[in-house]
Protein backbone atom coordinates (compact mmCIF):
# COMPACT_ATOMS: atom_id res chain seq x y z
CA UNK A 1 0.00 0.00 0.00
CA UNK A 2 1.42 3.34 -1.03
CA UNK A 3 1.24 6.72 0.77
CA UNK A 4 -0.28 9.53 -0.57
CA UNK A 5 -0.22 13.27 1.16
CA UNK A 6 -2.61 15.51 -0.08
CA UNK A 7 -1.75 19.51 0.81
CA UNK A 8 -5.11 21.23 0.00
CA UNK A 9 -8.73 20.03 1.27
CA UNK A 10 -10.77 22.00 -1.34
CA UNK A 11 -12.80 20.72 -3.66
CA UNK A 12 -9.74 19.22 -6.40
CA UNK A 13 -7.74 18.26 -3.12
CA UNK A 14 -10.79 16.21 -1.24
CA UNK A 15 -11.98 14.57 -4.67
CA UNK A 16 -8.61 13.35 -5.23
CA UNK A 17 -8.03 12.05 -1.39
CA UNK A 18 -11.36 9.85 -1.14
CA UNK A 19 -10.58 8.40 -5.04
CA UNK A 20 -7.06 7.50 -3.67
CA UNK A 21 -8.54 6.28 -0.55
CA UNK A 22 -11.02 4.23 -3.12
CA UNK A 23 -7.90 2.85 -4.94
CA UNK A 24 -6.57 1.16 -2.06
CA UNK A 25 -3.93 3.96 -0.87
CA UNK A 26 -3.02 5.08 2.47
CA UNK A 27 -4.09 9.05 2.20
CA UNK A 28 -3.33 12.07 4.35
CA UNK A 29 -5.12 15.20 3.62
CA UNK A 30 -3.54 18.62 5.03
CA UNK A 31 -5.69 21.67 5.04
CA UNK A 32 -4.61 24.93 6.84
CA UNK A 33 -7.66 26.71 7.26
CA UNK A 34 -10.65 25.28 9.83
CA UNK A 35 -14.23 24.62 7.86
CA UNK A 36 -16.56 25.99 7.14
CA UNK A 37 -15.34 29.23 5.23
CA UNK A 38 -16.57 31.46 3.02
CA UNK A 39 -14.90 31.11 -0.62
CA UNK A 40 -16.19 32.15 -4.12
CA UNK A 41 -16.65 29.60 -6.39
CA UNK A 42 -20.54 29.18 -5.41
CA UNK A 43 -21.75 28.64 -8.82
CA UNK A 44 -21.42 25.22 -10.15
CA UNK A 45 -21.90 23.97 -13.52
CA UNK A 46 -24.61 20.91 -14.58
CA UNK A 47 -21.85 18.22 -14.91
CA UNK A 48 -20.74 18.55 -10.99
CA UNK A 49 -23.27 16.43 -9.69
CA UNK A 50 -22.25 13.33 -12.37
CA UNK A 51 -18.39 13.73 -11.15
CA UNK A 52 -19.85 13.44 -7.66
CA UNK A 53 -21.40 10.20 -7.51
CA UNK A 54 -17.80 8.32 -7.87
CA UNK A 55 -16.93 9.60 -4.49
CA UNK A 56 -20.22 9.41 -3.41
CA UNK A 57 -21.07 13.60 -2.68
CA UNK A 58 -23.74 13.85 -4.73
CA UNK A 59 -26.94 13.07 -2.30
CA UNK A 60 -25.25 15.06 0.17
CA UNK A 61 -24.31 18.51 -2.01
CA UNK A 62 -27.92 17.97 -3.97
CA UNK A 63 -29.74 18.22 -0.75
CA UNK A 64 -28.40 21.83 0.45
CA UNK A 65 -27.83 23.34 -3.14
CA UNK A 66 -30.15 25.88 -4.78
CA UNK A 67 -31.37 24.99 -7.91
CA UNK A 68 -31.15 27.72 -10.59
CA UNK A 69 -33.67 27.80 -12.81
CA UNK A 70 -33.28 31.31 -14.82
CA UNK A 71 -31.02 33.88 -15.24
CA UNK A 72 -30.69 37.40 -16.11
CA UNK A 73 -27.87 38.31 -18.64
CA UNK A 74 -27.53 41.53 -20.27
CA UNK A 75 -24.11 40.54 -21.96
CA UNK A 76 -24.76 42.11 -26.15
CA UNK A 77 -27.47 44.86 -26.38
CA UNK A 78 -30.58 43.59 -24.36
CA UNK A 79 -31.41 41.72 -21.40
CA UNK A 80 -32.87 38.35 -21.05
CA UNK A 81 -34.16 35.88 -18.87
CA UNK A 82 -32.65 32.66 -19.52
CA UNK A 83 -34.92 29.48 -18.50
CA UNK A 84 -33.76 25.83 -17.36
CA UNK A 85 -36.68 23.98 -16.48
CA UNK A 86 -34.57 21.02 -15.90
CA UNK A 87 -32.72 23.03 -13.00
CA UNK A 88 -29.71 22.19 -13.54
CA UNK A 89 -27.23 24.43 -12.61
CA UNK A 90 -26.51 24.86 -8.71
CA UNK A 91 -25.97 27.50 -6.27
CA UNK A 92 -23.99 26.07 -3.15
CA UNK A 93 -22.50 28.04 -0.18
CA UNK A 94 -18.50 26.76 -0.88
CA UNK A 95 -17.74 26.47 3.02
CA UNK A 96 -20.91 23.96 3.36
CA UNK A 97 -19.76 21.94 0.30
CA UNK A 98 -16.30 21.56 1.20
CA UNK A 99 -16.75 20.99 4.19
CA UNK A 100 -19.13 17.97 2.81
CA UNK A 101 -16.57 16.47 0.62
CA UNK A 102 -13.86 16.34 3.45
CA UNK A 103 -15.98 14.74 5.35
CA UNK A 104 -16.99 12.12 2.92
CA UNK A 105 -12.80 11.91 1.94
CA UNK A 106 -12.74 11.39 5.79
CA UNK A 107 -15.65 8.68 5.81
CA UNK A 108 -13.40 6.69 3.20
CA UNK A 109 -10.25 6.38 5.46
CA UNK A 110 -8.60 10.31 4.33
CA UNK A 111 -6.35 11.11 7.72
CA UNK A 112 -7.41 14.68 7.65
CA UNK A 113 -5.06 17.00 9.66
CA UNK A 114 -6.94 20.59 9.73
CA UNK A 115 -6.13 23.30 10.45
CA UNK A 116 -2.88 22.33 10.09
CA UNK A 117 0.26 23.91 8.18
CA UNK A 118 2.62 22.23 6.22
CA UNK A 119 6.22 23.57 7.71
CA UNK A 120 8.87 21.58 6.08
CA UNK A 121 8.81 19.72 2.94
CA UNK A 122 11.67 17.73 1.07
CA UNK A 123 11.77 14.95 -1.21
CA UNK A 124 11.54 14.34 -4.69
CA UNK A 125 11.39 11.18 -7.33
CA UNK A 126 12.46 9.19 -3.99
CA UNK A 127 9.78 9.75 -1.69
CA UNK A 128 8.65 13.18 -0.03
CA UNK A 129 8.79 14.40 4.13
CA UNK A 130 6.78 16.53 5.55
CA UNK A 131 7.12 18.16 9.07
CA UNK A 132 3.26 19.45 9.35
CA UNK A 133 2.17 21.71 12.56
CA UNK A 134 -1.30 21.40 13.84
CA UNK A 135 -3.02 21.76 17.32
CA UNK A 136 0.10 22.56 19.13
CA UNK A 137 1.98 19.54 18.05
CA UNK A 138 4.39 18.64 14.67
CA UNK A 139 3.96 15.57 12.83
CA UNK A 140 6.46 13.78 10.68
CA UNK A 141 4.58 12.27 7.52
CA UNK A 142 6.29 10.40 4.52
CA UNK A 143 4.71 9.73 1.59
CA UNK A 144 5.44 7.75 -1.90
CA UNK A 145 3.45 10.82 -3.75
CA UNK A 146 2.61 14.38 -3.16
CA UNK A 147 -0.34 16.09 -4.32
CA UNK A 148 -0.81 19.94 -4.84
CA UNK A 149 -4.22 21.14 -3.92
CA UNK A 150 -3.51 24.89 -2.86
CA UNK A 151 -4.90 26.20 -5.54
CA UNK A 152 -3.38 29.71 -6.81
CA UNK A 153 -1.15 29.67 -3.70
CA UNK A 154 0.03 26.37 -4.36
CA UNK A 155 3.52 25.70 -5.28
CA UNK A 156 6.02 28.19 -7.49
CA UNK A 157 4.04 30.26 -9.77
CA UNK A 158 7.21 30.02 -12.25
CA UNK A 159 5.97 27.49 -14.38
CA UNK A 160 2.55 28.85 -15.16
CA UNK A 161 2.06 29.90 -18.12
CA UNK A 162 -1.02 32.40 -18.50
CA UNK A 163 -3.66 31.84 -20.89
CA UNK A 164 -5.69 34.77 -21.02
CA UNK A 165 -5.42 38.39 -20.05
CA UNK A 166 -4.24 39.48 -16.11
CA UNK A 167 -7.61 39.76 -14.55
CA UNK A 168 -8.99 40.70 -10.67
CA UNK A 169 -11.74 39.83 -9.74
CA UNK A 170 -13.28 42.41 -7.07
CA UNK A 171 -16.66 41.14 -4.49
CA UNK A 172 -18.78 41.99 -1.47
CA UNK A 173 -21.22 40.35 0.58
CA UNK A 174 -24.76 42.05 1.13
CA UNK A 175 -27.93 41.60 3.14
CA UNK A 176 -30.92 42.99 2.60
CA UNK A 177 -35.06 42.37 2.24
CA UNK A 178 -35.15 42.95 -1.90
CA UNK A 179 -32.13 40.83 -3.16
CA UNK A 180 -32.38 39.40 -6.20
CA UNK A 181 -33.49 35.76 -5.88
CA UNK A 182 -31.91 34.89 -9.36
CA UNK A 183 -28.34 35.28 -10.43
CA UNK A 184 -27.19 38.12 -13.24
CA UNK A 185 -25.08 38.49 -15.32
CA UNK A 186 -23.95 41.61 -17.28
CA UNK A 187 -21.20 43.32 -19.86
CA UNK A 188 -20.63 46.32 -18.94
CA UNK A 189 -17.75 48.98 -20.56
CA UNK A 190 -14.41 47.68 -18.63
CA UNK A 191 -16.10 45.16 -16.69
CA UNK A 192 -18.07 42.13 -16.67
CA UNK A 193 -20.54 41.25 -13.57
CA UNK A 194 -22.06 38.33 -11.58
CA UNK A 195 -24.32 38.33 -8.77
CA UNK A 196 -25.29 35.34 -7.27
CA UNK A 197 -28.13 34.85 -4.56
CA UNK A 198 -26.37 32.19 -1.95
CA UNK A 199 -28.91 29.47 0.13
CA UNK A 200 -28.13 31.85 3.42
CA UNK A 201 -29.98 34.44 2.12
CA UNK A 202 -27.20 36.50 0.92
CA UNK A 203 -26.00 38.15 -2.56
CA UNK A 204 -22.62 37.84 -3.94
CA UNK A 205 -21.69 40.85 -6.15
CA UNK A 206 -18.42 40.72 -8.55
CA UNK A 207 -16.95 42.75 -10.95
CA UNK A 208 -14.44 41.20 -12.98
CA UNK A 209 -11.86 43.86 -14.46
CA UNK A 210 -8.18 44.20 -15.87
CA UNK A 211 -5.32 44.38 -13.57
CA UNK A 212 -3.83 46.73 -15.50
CA UNK A 213 -6.61 49.23 -15.86
CA UNK A 214 -7.23 48.68 -12.31
CA UNK A 215 -3.84 49.56 -10.65
CA UNK A 216 -2.80 52.08 -13.38
CA UNK A 217 0.10 54.46 -12.34
CA UNK A 218 -1.23 57.29 -9.74
CA UNK A 219 -4.10 55.09 -8.47
CA UNK A 220 -2.55 52.21 -7.31
CA UNK A 221 -5.99 51.06 -5.55
CA UNK A 222 -4.29 49.02 -2.78
CA UNK A 223 -6.02 49.96 0.27
CA UNK A 224 -9.20 48.59 1.75
CA UNK A 225 -11.18 52.45 1.50
CA UNK A 226 -10.06 52.55 -2.15
CA UNK A 227 -10.34 49.37 -3.38
CA UNK A 228 -14.17 49.91 -1.52
CA UNK A 229 -14.59 53.20 -3.31
CA UNK A 230 -13.68 52.07 -6.65
CA UNK A 231 -15.72 48.77 -6.46
CA UNK A 232 -18.62 50.48 -5.27
CA UNK A 233 -17.81 53.14 -8.52
CA UNK A 234 -18.34 50.22 -10.65
CA UNK A 235 -21.27 48.42 -9.56
CA UNK A 236 -23.01 51.61 -9.56
CA UNK A 237 -22.34 51.18 -13.56
CA UNK A 238 -24.65 47.80 -13.57
CA UNK A 239 -27.55 47.17 -12.49
CA UNK A 240 -26.65 43.69 -10.68
CA UNK A 241 -27.75 45.80 -7.47
CA UNK A 242 -30.62 47.39 -9.38
CA UNK A 243 -33.59 47.26 -6.17
CA UNK A 244 -31.49 46.88 -3.74
CA UNK A 245 -31.71 49.83 -2.08
CA UNK A 246 -31.70 48.46 1.59
CA UNK A 247 -28.91 46.18 1.06
CA UNK A 248 -26.26 46.30 3.68
CA UNK A 249 -22.79 45.56 3.34
CA UNK A 250 -21.26 41.98 4.98
CA UNK A 251 -17.90 43.02 5.71
CA UNK A 252 -14.67 44.54 3.51
CA UNK A 253 -14.83 44.61 -0.54
CA UNK A 254 -12.29 41.75 -1.10
CA UNK A 255 -9.91 41.09 -4.33
CA UNK A 256 -8.28 38.12 -5.88
CA UNK A 257 -6.70 37.05 -9.10
CA UNK A 258 -8.91 35.89 -11.54
CA UNK A 259 -6.20 35.29 -14.08
CA UNK A 260 -6.28 31.81 -16.56
CA UNK A 261 -3.00 29.80 -16.89
CA UNK A 262 -1.87 26.18 -17.04
CA UNK A 263 0.94 24.79 -14.74
CA UNK A 264 3.53 23.06 -17.85
CA UNK A 265 5.08 21.25 -14.86
CA UNK A 266 1.78 19.67 -13.19
CA UNK A 267 3.19 16.36 -12.51
CA UNK A 268 6.91 14.25 -11.95
CA UNK A 269 6.99 10.38 -11.07
CA UNK A 270 6.70 10.94 -7.55
CA UNK A 271 4.24 14.97 -7.61
CA UNK A 272 0.94 15.91 -9.20
CA UNK A 273 -0.90 19.00 -9.27
CA UNK A 274 -4.57 18.80 -9.12
CA UNK A 275 -7.41 21.84 -9.28
CA UNK A 276 -6.34 25.49 -9.58
CA UNK A 277 -2.42 24.69 -8.74
CA UNK A 278 -2.22 22.94 -12.42
CA UNK A 279 -4.87 24.37 -14.56
CA UNK A 280 -7.26 27.99 -14.19
CA UNK A 281 -9.56 28.79 -16.28
CA UNK A 282 -11.45 31.68 -17.09
CA UNK A 283 -13.80 32.77 -14.63
CA UNK A 284 -16.52 33.66 -17.04
CA UNK A 285 -17.65 29.65 -17.91
CA UNK A 286 -18.60 29.47 -14.19
CA UNK A 287 -17.31 25.91 -14.16
CA UNK A 288 -14.11 26.24 -12.03
CA UNK A 289 -15.29 23.95 -9.35
CA UNK A 290 -16.19 21.50 -12.30
CA UNK A 291 -12.66 21.56 -14.08
CA UNK A 292 -11.43 21.33 -10.48
CA UNK A 293 -13.30 17.92 -9.76
CA UNK A 294 -12.73 16.47 -13.17
CA UNK A 295 -8.91 16.78 -13.29
CA UNK A 296 -9.05 15.39 -9.77
CA UNK A 297 -10.71 12.28 -10.59
CA UNK A 298 -8.50 11.99 -13.61
CA UNK A 299 -5.10 12.77 -11.76
CA UNK A 300 -6.28 9.54 -9.18
CA UNK A 301 -6.02 7.31 -12.15
CA UNK A 302 -2.45 9.06 -13.15
CA UNK A 303 -1.57 9.03 -9.34
CA UNK A 304 -2.92 5.01 -9.00
CA UNK A 305 -0.24 4.49 -12.01
CA UNK A 306 2.49 6.02 -11.38
CA UNK A 307 2.72 4.34 -7.94
CA UNK A 308 1.37 0.59 -9.10
CA UNK A 309 2.24 0.42 -12.99
CA UNK A 310 5.83 2.07 -13.11
CA UNK A 311 6.18 0.77 -16.73
CA UNK A 312 3.25 3.12 -17.49
CA UNK A 313 5.24 6.40 -16.04
CA UNK A 314 5.97 8.12 -19.17
CA UNK A 315 2.46 7.31 -20.38
CA UNK A 316 0.22 8.52 -17.53
CA UNK A 317 2.54 11.81 -17.05
CA UNK A 318 2.06 12.16 -21.11
CA UNK A 319 -1.61 11.81 -20.59
CA UNK A 320 -1.76 14.07 -17.80
CA UNK A 321 0.18 17.30 -19.41
CA UNK A 322 -2.01 16.64 -22.82
CA UNK A 323 -5.30 16.57 -21.22
CA UNK A 324 -4.57 19.46 -19.02
CA UNK A 325 -2.79 21.56 -22.17
CA UNK A 326 -6.04 20.70 -24.22
CA UNK A 327 -8.68 21.65 -21.56
CA UNK A 328 -6.97 25.12 -21.32
CA UNK A 329 -7.08 25.28 -25.33
CA UNK A 330 -10.70 24.67 -25.37
CA UNK A 331 -12.14 27.01 -22.81
CA UNK A 332 -9.19 29.92 -24.15
CA UNK A 333 -11.54 29.62 -26.95
CA UNK A 334 -14.75 28.99 -25.69
CA UNK A 335 -14.76 32.58 -23.40
CA UNK A 336 -12.75 34.14 -26.68
CA UNK A 337 -15.99 33.59 -28.26
CA UNK A 338 -17.89 35.00 -25.81
CA UNK A 339 -15.90 37.71 -25.20
CA UNK A 340 -16.34 38.67 -29.04
CA UNK A 341 -20.26 39.24 -29.03
CA UNK A 342 -19.56 42.19 -26.93
CA UNK A 343 -16.68 43.36 -28.92
CA UNK A 344 -19.03 42.90 -31.99
CA UNK A 345 -21.80 45.67 -30.47
CA UNK A 346 -18.83 47.81 -29.99
CA UNK A 347 -16.72 46.72 -26.99
CA UNK A 348 -13.83 48.89 -26.19
CA UNK A 349 -10.07 47.41 -25.02
CA UNK A 350 -11.29 45.33 -21.88
CA UNK A 351 -13.26 42.81 -24.13
CA UNK A 352 -10.94 43.26 -27.55
CA UNK A 353 -8.27 41.90 -25.56
CA UNK A 354 -9.96 38.96 -24.29
CA UNK A 355 -11.58 38.46 -27.58
CA UNK A 356 -7.89 37.95 -29.14
CA UNK A 357 -7.70 34.12 -27.67
CA UNK A 358 -6.49 31.02 -29.52
CA UNK A 359 -7.56 31.31 -32.97
CA UNK A 360 -10.36 29.22 -33.79
CA UNK A 361 -9.57 25.80 -35.85
CA UNK A 362 -10.99 26.15 -39.30
CA UNK A 363 -13.74 24.38 -39.95
CA UNK A 364 -13.36 21.41 -42.33
CA UNK A 365 -14.89 22.20 -45.76
CA UNK A 366 -18.47 21.27 -46.32
CA UNK A 367 -18.95 17.76 -47.64
CA UNK A 368 -22.23 15.94 -49.72
CA UNK A 369 -23.89 14.15 -46.57
CA UNK A 370 -25.28 11.03 -47.56
CA UNK A 371 -28.97 10.58 -47.56
CA UNK A 372 -30.51 7.24 -46.33
CA UNK A 373 -31.17 6.14 -49.56
CA UNK A 374 -27.44 6.13 -50.27
CA UNK A 375 -26.41 5.38 -46.79
CA UNK A 376 -27.63 1.66 -48.17
CA UNK A 377 -26.38 2.17 -51.69
CA UNK A 378 -22.98 4.15 -52.38
CA UNK A 379 -19.75 2.14 -50.97
CA UNK A 380 -17.00 3.71 -48.77
CA UNK A 381 -13.77 3.36 -48.03
CA UNK A 382 -11.24 4.46 -45.69
CA UNK A 383 -9.54 7.59 -46.76
CA UNK A 384 -5.65 7.67 -47.48
CA UNK A 385 -5.27 10.45 -44.87
CA UNK A 386 -6.21 8.04 -42.11
CA UNK A 387 -3.80 7.19 -39.42
CA UNK A 388 -3.64 4.89 -36.89
CA UNK A 389 -1.75 5.70 -33.95
CA UNK A 390 -1.22 5.20 -29.90
CA UNK A 391 -2.92 7.84 -27.30
CA UNK A 392 -2.87 7.60 -23.50
CA UNK A 393 -6.00 6.84 -22.26
CA UNK A 394 -7.88 5.55 -18.84
CA UNK A 395 -8.87 2.10 -19.19
CA UNK A 396 -10.40 1.68 -15.10
CA UNK A 397 -8.23 2.26 -12.58
CA UNK A 398 -5.35 2.97 -15.00
CA UNK A 399 -3.74 5.24 -17.77
CA UNK A 400 -2.77 2.58 -20.49
CA UNK A 401 -1.87 3.10 -24.31
CA UNK A 402 -5.31 2.52 -26.49
CA UNK A 403 -4.90 2.20 -30.38
CA UNK A 404 -6.89 5.68 -31.53
CA UNK A 405 -7.24 6.93 -35.23
CA UNK A 406 -5.73 10.69 -36.31
CA UNK A 407 -7.31 12.64 -39.72
CA UNK A 408 -6.87 16.10 -40.69
CA UNK A 409 -11.22 15.96 -39.95
CA UNK A 410 -10.63 15.40 -36.10
CA UNK A 411 -8.94 17.86 -33.58
CA UNK A 412 -7.03 15.28 -32.37
CA UNK A 413 -6.32 11.42 -32.09
CA UNK A 414 -10.03 9.72 -31.20
CA UNK A 415 -9.67 6.40 -29.09
CA UNK A 416 -13.15 6.18 -28.10
CA UNK A 417 -16.36 7.01 -29.84
CA UNK A 418 -19.81 6.95 -27.89
CA UNK A 419 -17.90 4.42 -25.42
CA UNK A 420 -16.56 2.22 -28.34
CA UNK A 421 -13.16 1.75 -29.31
CA UNK A 422 -12.74 3.03 -32.89
CA UNK A 423 -9.98 1.49 -34.11
CA UNK A 424 -10.81 -2.10 -33.67
CA UNK A 425 -14.32 -0.90 -36.03
CA UNK A 426 -11.98 0.28 -38.62
CA UNK A 427 -9.56 -3.16 -38.36
CA UNK A 428 -12.45 -5.05 -39.46
CA UNK A 429 -14.09 -2.90 -42.25
CA UNK A 430 -15.40 -4.82 -44.75
CA UNK A 431 -13.86 -3.65 -48.13
CA UNK A 432 -16.23 -1.60 -50.67
CA UNK A 433 -19.08 -1.90 -48.56
CA UNK A 434 -22.22 0.78 -47.89
CA UNK A 435 -22.49 2.22 -44.58
CA UNK A 436 -25.37 0.18 -43.89
CA UNK A 437 -23.55 -3.06 -44.48
CA UNK A 438 -20.74 -1.85 -42.67
CA UNK A 439 -22.94 -0.87 -39.46
CA UNK A 440 -24.38 -4.68 -39.50
CA UNK A 441 -20.86 -6.19 -39.45
CA UNK A 442 -20.69 -4.33 -36.30
CA UNK A 443 -23.52 -5.72 -34.84
CA UNK A 444 -22.10 -8.50 -32.77
CA UNK A 445 -20.10 -5.30 -30.88
CA UNK A 446 -22.88 -2.55 -30.84
CA UNK A 447 -26.33 -2.12 -31.87
CA UNK A 448 -27.35 -1.35 -35.37
CA UNK A 449 -28.38 2.22 -34.56
CA UNK A 450 -25.37 3.00 -32.63
CA UNK A 451 -22.72 1.53 -35.82
CA UNK A 452 -24.77 3.62 -38.45
CA UNK A 453 -24.64 6.63 -35.89
CA UNK A 454 -20.63 5.56 -35.92
CA UNK A 455 -20.61 5.40 -39.53
CA UNK A 456 -22.65 8.43 -40.04
CA UNK A 457 -19.89 10.68 -37.81
CA UNK A 458 -16.97 9.12 -39.65
CA UNK A 459 -18.49 9.99 -43.33
CA UNK A 460 -19.45 14.08 -41.97
CA UNK A 461 -15.48 13.82 -41.03
CA UNK A 462 -14.05 12.48 -43.92
CA UNK A 463 -12.60 9.69 -42.12
CA UNK A 464 -14.83 7.53 -44.42
CA UNK A 465 -15.06 8.22 -47.98
CA UNK A 466 -17.60 7.42 -51.39
CA UNK A 467 -15.77 5.33 -53.70
CA UNK A 468 -17.55 7.31 -55.97
CA UNK A 469 -15.56 10.84 -55.54
CA UNK A 470 -12.28 10.93 -57.22
CA UNK A 471 -8.79 10.91 -55.79
CA UNK A 472 -8.31 13.14 -52.77
CA UNK A 473 -12.48 14.83 -53.47
CA UNK A 474 -13.86 15.51 -50.49
CA UNK A 475 -11.01 15.11 -48.09
CA UNK A 476 -8.77 18.02 -46.60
Amino acid sequence: MSTVCVIGGGPAGSTFAARMAQLGHDVCLVERQSFPRRHLGESLSPGVLPLLEMTGDRQSVAARALRVRTVSVKWEQKREVREDPREQGLIVDRGDFDQLLLERASALGVRVLQPAVVRELSGGDGGWSLSVEGHGRTVRLDADLLADARGRSGGPAGSRRRTGCRTLALYAYWRGANLPRQPRIEAGREAWYWGVPLPDGTYNTLAFVDVKCFHDRGRPGTSKATLAARFLELLRRSAIMAGCDDAQRIGSVLATDATPYLDEHCATPSMIKVGDAALAIDPLSSSGVQKAIQGALSAAIVANTLLRRHDMTDTALDFYRSSLAEASERHCRWAAGHYDKVVEQGGGPFWQDRAAGPMAVAPPPPRKLLDARALSATSVGLSRHLEFVDLPCIDGEFVVLKPAVRHPGLEGPVAYLGGQELTPLLRRLPVGSTPLEIARSWSDRIPLESGLAIAGWMLNRGILVSHELGPGEGER
